[in-house]
């Protein structure tokens, strides 16, 4: 088989997986895992460089919007389960409350007038929210099954994931006073010269 044969192949069978591929969604889950719902492998990609863009940080809890929507499949989009980012879980009833009564438009509104979202962590197709919902107080965060009689009117509603905010960060490196770290850098000059003194005499 010549090699421009093999590389179409190879290009067909490329374009054919990514086709299965979420179109915007952000995860590092393979189609199969989405498809099977396996998270185990599921990292955080809502990392701390994202607050204020992406999630806001209230009362010891992060939150992302997380969707316009609150059922699983919805007009061509997938709403996957919060574990498909790493640490983020629905919200009880205590926390949306808190949201409800202490949060506002503003808490979730940039500097610049962009709302803070993370639509496309969490859905297959959607990349925005609606803000009209949110004021109307239309927020939920477990999901409304397909059958029920008022699916079609909560499938508006916006949905909300948390996570502890101390949650999926890694322990900030300790910072070396200078005087100590030019103590250390000593040392290891010390032990470095003893070494090479030892193998060259």
């Amino acid at each position: 088989m010549d090699k421009f044969l093999v590389k179409v192949l190879m290009m067909l069978v490329l374009g054919l997986f990514s086709s299965f591929t979420p179109a915007t969604l952000i995860t590092n889950l393979t189609p199969a895992e989405l498809a099977s719902q396996d998270y185990a492998n599921a990292e955080d990609h809502l990392t701390a460089d994202l607050q204020g863009i992406n999630y806001i940080t209230y009362q010891g809890y992060d939150w992302a919007w997380a969707s316009p929507v609150n059922m699983e499949a919805f007009a061509g989009n997938v709403l996957y389960a919060p574990a498909v980012q790493a640490n983020w879980h629905f919200a009880d009833q205590m926390l949306l409350t808190m949201l409800k009564n202490e949060l506002t438009i503003a808490d979730f509104t940039q500097s610049n007038g962009e709302l803070i979202h993370a639509a496309q962590f969490f859905n297959s197709s959607f990349i925005h929210v609606d803000e009209t919902n949110f004021i109307s107080d239309y927020v939920s965060s477990e999901w409304t099954e397909p059958g029920d009689f008022y699916a079609s009117f909560y499938g508006g509603f916006e949905t909300f994931y948390v996570r502890n905010n101390a949650a999926g960060y890694e322990e900030q490196p300790t910072i070396i006073a200078e005087p100590i770290s030019l103590a250390l850098f000593a040392f290891a000059f010390i032990i470095l010269q003893r070494k090479l003194r030892k193998t060259l005499f």
